[in-house]
């Protein structure tokens, strides 16, 4: 070999090997490496420092993990020491040709006193054929008078899925709070570039706080990704506290979850009927084939069916439905999640609100029209309305009468209450008089306390009176489940237009 290409080499290799020393951040005060350097392993620490939490009264916090690996080439045999009695190592030695190991550190607070300060104590990682040996890291053990705060969070990991030279995916809610008393004042940390998490920080007590999680898809080709967001509180219990986030980037453009709506309200009296189920639809608008799962997080929700498929903007139904049974007065919140791990925008979820009042003790009977003014030919809607009802209500009957100079009958049909009767309908008995029945059958009867339309009696105006004349239609004579009931209008006034 010529000596130009020697000294080539040689320059090579002392710039690989100070590119290696830079990645281990650590090394407070690195020497220039000799040429010989450039074969020795590299010790490399995933975190140089560690805290833990607890209280005079309370138990050992949680061990955590420390991750070490051979940032060089080689083989790295280390092992790890601790300066002081109250720090555990699990294992306390290591071999690493490259691959992370993983070690487990943990802390006796027995016959540790509380302090103001901060207890101390050093790790010291030990390889004698190392260039950067050896290596420190700080473990720190708060130990409190008091229940110190504990971090929860709603969900261990997240996954987002991206087209290669496409946007980024939807942001993810990571919802925190403090499980414990006092207040937890945390940060959050990511170990990728590409992980953003906004705010990066927080107060909580026993109020949520959401953090969004967004990915930068921009400067990575298609593969699998893998990082961590970490929520820490050097005074909190558990902390910290590890979410892992999983990233997709593939060459063609993944599902995408697309629904009806984003809400969904429900209204009920307490004792009642549960209210009547409603729906949403879901949709894949991407690429691909969405194949979802639904789920839901309040007992009193219920959604069929738990899953579905979509292709090519295909609609899948999804009926929801509340039971109230056991519920007291008042609002309750819920969420149904739709899912799918390969789309990009997954989940998605719809937020149900369910308010539950008072039973109504009314007792009342009404009616009104609907219009409250019209010309000749115009069919005049005259609903009979309850609320409140003592009783339940099964068979019904009254009179409605009006002006035979302004209108005629047309027709009488079912109202909301009684949509499912056996029968409803009525007859006129005399000149400007229609007796009305309902007849429940083996349908439901109308239960106690609700609202809403028993009978809507349909007249259609055939006047020539003078433009502006008024006339009232009146109900009367209530017999069977709703005698006794207070007429709270027991007249309606209708204005003829000519």
């Amino acid at each position: 070999m010529s000596g130009d290409k020697k000294n080539v080499l040689s320059f090579l290799s002392i710039i690989l090997f100070l590119s290696l020393a830079f990645i281990c951040s650590c090394k407070k005060t690195p020497t220039i490496p000799q040429i010989d350097d450039a074969s020795r392993p590299l010790i490399w620490l995933d975190i140089s420092e560690m805290s833990f939490a607890t209280t005079v009264n309370g138990g050992n916090p949680p061990s955590q993990t420390l991750q070490i690996k051979n940032a060089g080439p080689d083989k790295l045999d280390y092992t790890i020491e601790a300066d002081v009695d109250w720090v555990s190592i699990s294992p306390s030695v290591g071999i690493s040709t490259g691959q992370v190991n993983e070690h487990k550190i943990s802390v006796n607070r027995a016959g540790l006193e509380s302090k103001e300060e901060e207890l101390a104590a050093n790790l010291t990682i030990k390889c004698s054929s190392a260039y950067n040996n050896p290596q420190h890291m700080a473990v720190k053990l708060n130990i409190t008078n008091g229940t110190p705060p504990k971090i929860w969070v709603e969900t261990k990991d997240f996954t987002f899925n991206a087209q290669e030279g496409g946007p980024n995916p939807s942001h993810q809610n990571l919802r925190i709070k403090n499980d414990g008393p006092g207040t937890l004042n945390y940060q959050l940390n990511t170990d990728a570039s590409w992980i953003k998490v906004n705010p990066p920080s927080g107060s909580a007590q026993k109020n949520l706080q959401v953090h969004q999680v967004q990915v930068d898809v921009a400067s990575l080709n298609s593969g699998e990704f893998h990082g961590k967001i970490s929520v820490q509180d050097n005074n909190a219990a558990n902390s910290p506290q590890a979410i892992e986030v999983t990233l997709n980037i593939n060459k063609n453009k993944p599902p995408i979850i697309s629904l009806s709506t984003g809400n969904l309200n429900f209204a009920a009296i307490q004792g009642g009927s549960d209210p009547p189920s409603k729906s949403f639809t879901v949709r894949n608008t991407g690429g691909g084939e969405l194949k979802y799962s639904v789920e839901w997080d309040a007992d009193w929700l219920l959604v069929g069916p738990d899953k579905g498929q979509s292709a090519g903007g295909a609609h899948q139904k999804h009926t929801v439905s509340v039971n109230t049974g056991g519920l007291s007065t008042g609002s309750y919140q819920g969420t149904i999640f739709v899912s799918d791990s390969q789309a990009s925008n997954t989940p998605q979820q719809i937020s149900v609100n369910l308010n539950i009042t008072n039973p109504s003790s009314d007792n009342s009977i009404s009616i009104s029209c609907n219009p409250s003014s019209a010309q000749t030919n115009t069919i005049v809607n005259f609903p009979i309305s309850i609320r409140g009802n003592l009783n339940e209500i099964s068979v019904f009957g009254l009179e409605l009468t009006f002006d035979t100079n302004i209108f005629q009958l047309h027709s009488i049909v079912d109202g909301s209450l009684t949509r499912s009767w056996a029968a409803v309908d009525g007859n006129e008995v005399s000149a400007g008089t229609i007796k009305i029945g309902g007849f429940a059958g083996s349908a439901n009867p109308i239960p106690k306390s609700s609202t809403g339309t028993i009978v809507i009696v349909k007249l259609k105006v055939k006047s020539t009176a003078s433009s502006n004349q008024q006339t009232k239609v009146r109900i009367q004579n209530y017999i069977d489940d709703i005698q006794g009931m207070t007429p709270s209008s027991a007249s309606t006034t209708f204005t003829y237009l000519k």
